[in-house]
């Protein structure tokens, strides 16, 4: 399972599209605070994605439960970057890689198995 904040309905369906090409269900989110609130009530996801114009530092503390964390935004946004990098949140992506590394990612971050 993956939690995706996103602004919009064009980077929900790009990731919702993503995701099910790998069987990975999502739940996307447009507010920090629904986000929150949800991780909060558990059950927390192996998984989540931000988009990083929508990142506030209420997230660090909600996403700590969170395994596996990757953002994307525009590729001219350094601070957003930056900000996200000191948070932890690790791989990053500009927007029009979204598509090609997402779906690897997320094959990524599965558990092995047996």
């Amino acid at each position: 399972m993956i939690y995706a904040l996103v602004s919009d309905l064009f980077f929900a369906d790009t990731v919702m599209r993503v995701a099910r090409s790998v069987n990975e269900p999502v739940v996307t989110f447009t507010d920090v605070q629904a986000l929150c609130r949800a991780l909060y009530q558990g059950p927390v996801p192996d998984m989540a994605l931000v988009e990083l114009p929508l990142w506030d530092p209420a997230l660090g503390e909600c996403l700590q439960g969170v395994s596996h964390v990757a953002g994307y935004g525009p590729h001219v946004a350094q601070e957003q970057f930056q900000a996200a990098r000191t948070q932890g949140i690790s791989p990053l992506w500009a927007n029009s890689a979204l598509v090609q590394k997402l779906g690897p990612w997320i094959e990524s971050c599965r558990p092995a198995q047996p």
